[in-house]
C-alpha cells in the first residue's frame, strides 16, 4: 500500500441526522451521510437509487430532516456516532447511570431522540470532534429547548430561519414525477433547509481553501512557532515527502501559518497549562497571532485538504 493511500483526509462535511415522517409523526429514522441532500431526496424517492429499506415503507413518505450533527472527522466515526443513536439502550458512548432507554423497545419519542444526542455530545470520543449541531424544525427545536431529561450539551447550535418558507415551492426538486412534487408539501421547505446549509458550509470550506491556497503560491513561508521555513511551490520533490502538513489560522483576517505539528504542541501546552493534564489531542486552542479561539479539528481538516492537493487550485475546483 502506497504512502498516499494510508494519508487520512477529515471530510469536508459529514453528519448524523434524524429523519420524521410527514404522515406519521411518530416514525424517525436515523442515518449518516456526507450529503445530506442527496440523501434526503433518496429518502423521499426523488432520486430512485440508494434509499434505506425502512424509509419505502408505505405510508411514511414524504420524510423530513429534523435535526443533524456535523463535523465528524472521519465516515468511521460518523457511523459510531450513528450506531450509538440507533441503539442507546445498550451503547458503551453513554454511561449506564446517564442511559434514558433503557431497553430496546423504549424511547421512541423526540424527546429521547435528541435527549440521547445531549448524552452522546458528552462522552469525550465526540468532545474532541467539536461536533456542531443544527435544527430543522420548529417542534424539535421546541424540544431541544425543553430538555425534558435535564441534559448538559456544549455542542454550538445553529437552527434554519423557520419564517424563510415562501421559495420552497420553486425548487427543483422532482427527478421521479409522482414522488413529492406536490407545492404544499412541507419536506420540499424542509428540503431547502438542508439545501442551504450544506452549500453555506461547503462555500466557506471553500472561500477558506482559496485562501490557503493563494498563501502557499507565494512560494518561501516561515513557521509560525518554529521559525523553519517550506516551500509548497517547490517542485523538485514530485512526492512532496519534504513538504508537511501546514495550519492555517481560519480567522479571515488573520495570516497565521506553521507546521501542524509545531501548532499542535503550542495547543497541548496550553492545555496543560490550563487543566494540569496533558492530552493525546487538543479540541482548540488559541491563535498565536490573532489569539481567537479556532477548533482544532477545523485547522485538520483544511490541513490534510491542503496536503492532498495534486497541484495548488485542485482541491477548490472539485468542491
Amino acid at each position: 500500500m502506497g504512502e498516499r493511500e494510508l494519508n487520512h483526509r477529515v471530510p469536508e462535511f459529514y453528519c448524523c441526522y434524524l429523519l420524521r415522517s410527514v404522515q406519521k409523526k411518530q416514525s424517525f429514522y436515523i442515518g449518516s451521510t456526507p450529503n445530506p441532500v442527496r440523501r434526503l431526496r433518496q429518502h423521499n424517492g426523488i432520486l430512485t437509487n440508494g434509499s434505506a429499506y425502512r424509509t419505502k415503507k408505505t405510508g411514511l413518505r414524504p420524510w423530513e430532516m429534523i435535526f443533524c450533527v456535523y463535523g465528524f472527522t472521519s465516515k468511521i466515526a460518523a457511523l459510531q456516532f450513528e450506531h450509538a443513536w440507533q441503539h442507546s439502550y445498550h451503547t458503551h458512548f453513554i454511561d449506564d447511570e446517564e442511559r434514558i432507554v433503557k431497553n430496546k423497545t423504549s424511547g421512541r419519542s423526540l424527546h429521547h431522540k435528541l435527549g440521547n444526542v445531549r448524552l452522546l455530545l458528552k462522552n469525550p470520543f465526540f468532545q474532541y470532534m467539536d461536533l456542531l449541531t443544527h435544527v430543522f424544525d420548529e417542534e424539535a427545536f421546541r424540544v431541544w429547548n425543553q430538555n425534558r431529561f435535564k441534559l448538559s450539551s456544549c455542542a454550538e447550535m445553529t437552527v434554519s430561519d423557520f419564517d424563510d418558507v415562501a421559495d420552497a415551492s420553486s425548487l427543483q426538486v422532482s427527478e421521479n414525477p409522482g414522488n413529492s412534487e406536490n407545492s404544499d408539501d412541507p419536506s420540499l421547505a424542509n428540503l431547502k433547509f438542508v439545501e442551504k446549509l450544506f452549500a453555506d458550509i461547503l462555500a466557506q470550506h471553500r472561500k477558506n481553501i482559496e485562501r490557503q491556497q493563494k498563501f502557499l503560491s507565494h512560494g518561501k513561508l516561515v513557521c509560525g512557532v518554529c521559525h523553519n521555513f517550506f516551500n509548497y511551490m517547490d517542485e523538485n520533490d514530485s512526492e512532496r515527502r519534504s513538504k508537511p502538513l501546514v495550519a492555517f489560522c481560519p480567522a479571515e483576517n488573520c495570516n497565521f501559518v506553521s507546521h501542524l505539528n509545531c501548532l499542535h504542541r503550542v495547543f497541548l501546552d496550553d492545555e496543560q497549562l490550563d487543566r494540569g493534564a496533558r492530552t493525546l489531542i487538543p479540541k482548540s486552542g488559541n491563535c498565536p497571532f490573532c489569539e481567537k479561539v479556532v477548533s482544532w479539528p477545523v485547522i485538520v481538516k483544511y490541513s490534510t485538504c491542503i496536503r492532498d492537493c495534486n497541484e495548488l487550485g485542485k482541491a477548490a475546483k472539485d468542491l
